[in-house]
């Protein structure tokens, strides 16, 4: 008979193990789903949105002289990336095709990135790596993202023709994202 009594309460005891399993298993999953960063950009309520486009201006990754004040009478689009971001090489070859497909319609958008937080060396083979035809500055004091607003990379900014910012987008943007906020801020 004592046998019969010790079954129930090793079951008992195996039950709560179980369930004590379960539930710390769906607050890690919680956890890790709560904290995971976005596989899309979000719009943001950047101050900036409706002014002036701070300007960003220096030499590029391959030496050429680059102005963002140049670039009046075209959309742009700036991205804030770093080599050594995740999301920022996730979102890459979204921006390198926008950018062949824009450049193919003739359709006055150019591209501006600007490297932050980074190494020269990190930066260079990021722009080599991903093959990018569209000027990439740097920004080793921190200036251009004080200036943008930028806590972290990636983060996108449409500048339209007038050189006013009219979108901001934190996160890794996607080509159909890119096409969508080009469409709006165009008025279709």
């Amino acid at each position: 008979m004592s046998e019969t009594r010790a079954d129930p309460t090793r079951r008992r005891h195996t039950a709560r193990w179980i369930a004590s399993g379960v539930v710390i298993v769906l607050i890690v999953v919680a956890v890790v789903a709560a904290t995971r960063p976005s596989s899309q950009a979000t719009a943001v309520a950047s101050p900036l949105i409706g002014h002036r486009a701070p300007n960003l201006s220096g030499r590029d990754f391959a030496g050429r002289e680059v102005s963002l004040l140049g670039d009046r009478g075209h959309f742009v689009v700036v991205n804030f990336f770093a080599s050594w971001c995740p999301p920022c090489q996730a979102e890459e070859p979204s921006l390198v095709h926008f950018n062949f497909e824009q450049q193919q319609r003739h359709s006055g958008v150019d591209m501006l990135s600007v490297d932050i937080d980074d190494s020269t060396s990190g930066a260079r083979r990021f722009v080599s790596d991903f093959a990018l035809s569209w000027p990439a500055l740097p920004d080793r004091a921190g200036q251009d993202a004080a200036a943008y607003g930028v806590g972290s990379p990636p983060m996108t900014f449409l500048v339209d023709p007038a050189g006013t910012v009219v979108a901001a987008l934190a996160g890794p943007v996607q080509y159909a994202q890119l096409n969508s906020v080009l469409a709006a801020a165009r008025g279709g």
